[in-house]
């Protein structure tokens, strides 16, 4: 291992540095530095000593410490550097009166606040781990203390042990081994007590049809979400079929609807190679206005523009039509070639139907085909009463969106899921939340936060699927750590509302992608000329810190 030398300073006595003390800064072999080893002794901070049966315990005897830093670490070998901090030790205090005591372990960085670290109220005479992380742009010789502010430092004592203090970032260090999705930790493993599922959307064609993939695939998900081939247009295979049959529907009038769709071969192929893997299937999506074909709305299936649109009874048809062929070729395939067990075990039913500024009677997207020919829900309504009609009893149906955190979206789909409920003959099981959220934005916790949203969703007796999950950098320097610290709030969250029995929770997570070099958010106009980082995996399927943040919040849950 590498030694490299860090000065630590314990200051006392009038502000002057009585002794600067080496101290080993040990590259680890992930290409982090930890600060190991105190090994002198003072007169007002004493080490090595032994504690409770302890060994190699620190003593700050608190009224000879005239400074406010009772003690710290300098992280000037980090000027100017991002740095990821993270912190670990068991406290214990001694107050001569009894009383508690609030510890705080501070970074004196003025233009971030002085970021706490770690903050904790202690009770005298009890040994207690303290941690925490900080995310910060260090300035010029900057110091990491437990801070004497507020202590009344007369009566108090403090014992310190197992001191671990973690700094990361680029250019710190070697640089960390690259570990790719394959022979990594399993997440699907990690979260198999936790969600139903946890997830992975992908591509049929260069991921899910080659053997890596595959390898990654079996090894980190116990769910896949088709990005593209199960949606309309690619069922229809971009084009206008040539030949119509009959179609006797809901109504018992009959209606012309094409005679097959084209590209259930490739459902056959997904439907097979989730089978060999052992992976279950979300199927997304059934209705959606976008990428189902112009042609679907018109009268003669018709594909000139200026067609006239269908009426609401020959729509209603085809939806049925169209809903029915899709899941009776699934459940037909899941029969005949797995012995009735299911494949797919959620559908998205409707996808994205409520408008982004939903607010009182005008709460549904209207730059919608399904709009313009019903202007209102009722198509909504009918392909959750068809969706229940045609699919089994045993698979989930979902309402599927974006933005689902948004107060005035949120309050509309709440109002949507109690439509459905009361609509004879249909059925609603999970609120999706697509969840493209950004690094800083929505809030995770608290008033009108993405929790509020899951409660609200909750409430309305739903289990909710966290289904397109991405966490943009938008227009901020991509920053790993960041990203990781952003990730394991979020899956904390999760965890904390997950479902359990007899009551609805979070029921599964989907990351919306492998690899950052396949992620759609770079082909958005909102991020161009920004260069987004949002997944687990970096572009050659290497695991980024990202992937450590969602395996530390399944770990430490499990712990508990």
């Amino acid at each position: 291992m590498k030694k490299l030398i860090l000065s630590l300073m314990f200051v006392f006595s009038f502000s002057t540095v009585f002794a600067a003390i080496n101290k080993n800064l040990v590259e680890n072999s992930d290409g982090t530095v930890s600060i190991t080893n105190v090994d002198k002794d003072g007169s007002a901070i004493k080490f090595n000593k032994t504690v409770d049966n302890f060994q190699n315990v620190t003593v700050i005897d608190a009224k000879k410490v005239k400074n406010q830093k009772f003690i710290k670490a300098s992280l000037e070998d980090f000027d100017k550097k991002e740095v990821m901090i993270s912190f670990s030790c068991d406290v214990k205090v001694e107050d001569s009166t009894g009383a508690e005591n609030e510890i705080s372990w501070i970074i004196d960085e003025v233009s971030a606040n002085f970021p706490v670290v770690s903050r904790q109220v202690l009770k005298s005479g009890e040994w207690t781990t303290m941690k925490g992380e900080a995310i910060l742009v260090l300035g010029e010789k900057k110091s990491f203390y437990i801070s004497a502010a507020g202590l009344n430092k007369e009566n108090l004592k403090i014992y310190l042990k197992n001191f671990n203090l973690k700094i990361m970032g680029e250019g710190i260090g070697a640089p960390a081994p690259k570990v790719s999705w394959m022979d990594a930790p399993s997440l699907k493993d990690a979260y198999k007590d936790l969600f139903d599922y946890f997830g992975i959307a992908v591509s049929l064609k260069g991921e899910l049809n080659t053997s890596d993939g595959q390898i990654g695939l079996e090894r980190q998900a116990s769910s896949i979400t088709m990005g593209n081939e199960m949606k309309p247009d690619f069922l229809f295979a971009w084009k206008r079929p040539n030949t119509m049959c009959d179609f006797v529907a809901e109504d018992g009038n009959t209606y012309q609807v094409p005679d097959n769709l084209p590209i259930f071969s490739d459902v056959r192929m997904i439907l097979l190679m989730a089978r060999s893997l052992g992976i279950q299937m979300r199927g997304h999506v059934l209705v959606w206005h976008s990428q189902t074909p112009k042609w679907f709305f018109k009268e003669n299936y018709s594909t000139d523009a200026n067609a006239a649109y269908v009426d609401k009874a020959t729509m209603t048809a085809r939806q049925e039509w169209y809903i029915k062929s899709v899941l009776d070729y699934v459940r037909t395939w899941e029969e005949e070639n797995n012995g009735g067990k299911r494949i797919i075990t959620t559908w998205d039913v409707v996808n994205e139907a409520v408008a982004d500024n939903a607010g009182g009677k005008k709460w549904l997207r209207e730059d919608s085909d399904w709009f313009r020919i019903y202007k209102s829900e009722e198509f909504i309504l009918n392909a959750f009463r068809y969706a229940n009609k045609y699919a089994p009893a045993d698979v989930q149906l979902a309402y599927n969106d974006y933005n689902c955190y948004a107060p005035n979206k949120r309050e509309a789909i709440a109002n949507l899921i109690d439509l459905i409920k009361a609509t004879p003959g249909a059925r609603i099981d999970v609120l999706g939340m697509q969840s493209h959220v950004k690094i800083n934005y929505p809030r995770i916790r608290g008033d009108n936060s993405f929790e509020a949203a899951v409660h609200k969703y909750l409430s309305k007796g739903v289990d909710v699927q966290i289904t397109e999950l991405d966490i943009a950098n938008g227009k901020q320097p991509y920053s790993p750590y960041k990203l990781k610290n952003v990730y394991k709030e979020y899956f904390k969250m999760f965890i904390e509302n997950r479902k359990v029995d007899g009551k609805n929770g979070i029921s599964g997570v989907t990351i919306w992608g492998i690899s950052d070099r396949g992620t759609w958010l770079n082909n958005q106009a909102e991020y161009k000329g920004y260069q987004q980082y949002p997944l687990l995996w970096d572009n050659e399927f290497n695991c980024k810190p990202a992937f450590d943040g969602v395996l530390e919040a399944a770990l430490e849950a499990k712990e508990q």
